[in-house]
């Protein structure tokens, strides 16, 4: 399974401390395994995922996801 970041979402992920960015690489890691928890592939629908101090907002193609936000707090 193929996962992307949109140019912009690696730009937060490269700005976040390093314990921002292993949050948001489990996060990804809890989601990626599981397309069928995934928005329909095509691109139109977006899907939230939430931890406890980030979430990733991302679309579905077939064969892959493309991570469109990222964000964490504090």
């Amino acid at each position: 399974m193929r996962v992307e970041l949109e140019r912009l979402a690696a730009e937060v992920v490269a700005g976040l401390p390093s314990a921002g960015r292993e949050e948001v690489q489990l996060l990804l890691d809890d989601v990626v395994p599981r397309p069928e928890e995934w928005p329909a592939p095509g691109g139109e629908a977006v899907a939230d995922v939430f931890a406890m101090r980030c979430w990733v907002s991302f679309v579905a193609y077939l064969g892959g996801a493309e991570v469109r936000d990222v964000g964490r707090m504090g």
